[in-house]
């Protein structure tokens, strides 16, 4: 199961962003498929959500902690896994315990199992919500609208002096 706000990035992912491979998008839709805890629930403890601290054991043996986060948010090397990933969007919404497999694209077949939810940011809480499109308050650009505004920008007088010992050399 999703939170609200992960199925809306997810739901936000496959509308705004090209597939990464053919199997990557089955992934997707599986987990969008999943269904969605509601919005202003309970959030079980267990459950690997965005920003989640997370323990797992994937198919090489390979076993792991990491922070799923948004793709923004990632720095290569560090211990965030971007949900843009085969593991990182496998996590997504499993429970302690529960595993995933998926097929990657030379063509094999992997699986992840999630070993334990160190941190979690609404853990026994309330589901944060799913932002609304159209609840957001519209953002406008106005033309000269600092015109009528006097401010001197922080490096002026650095500036200023620059040009004087120019000017004063020449």
């Amino acid at each position: 199961m999703l939170t609200a706000r992960d199925g809306y990035v997810l739901e936000k992912m496959l509308r705004d962003w090209p597939p990464l491979t053919e199997e990557w998008l089955v992934l997707l839709n599986r987990k969008l498929a999943s269904g969605c805890l509601p919005a202003g629930g309970c959030i079980p403890a267990d459950l690997a959500m965005i920003d989640a601290r997370v323990t797992f054991r994937c198919e090489s043996g390979l076993t792991d902690t990491r922070t799923l986060c948004l793709p923004g948010t990632y720095a290569p090397g560090s211990a965030f896994l971007p949900i843009t990933t085969f593991y990182g969007l496998a996590l997504l919404g499993l429970r302690e315990g529960q595993a995933m497999t998926f097929d990657r694209p030379e063509g094999r077949r992997d699986w992840i199992v999630l070993e334990k939810v160190l941190f979690q940011p609404a853990a026994g809480g309330l589901a944060p919500e799913a932002p609304a499109e159209a609840a957001r308050s519209p953002f406008r650009v106005i033309a000269g609208g600092l015109a009528d505004r006097a401010f001197t920008p922080a490096n002026e007088q650095k500036c200023k002096e620059g040009r004087d010992r120019q000017e004063g050399a020449a």
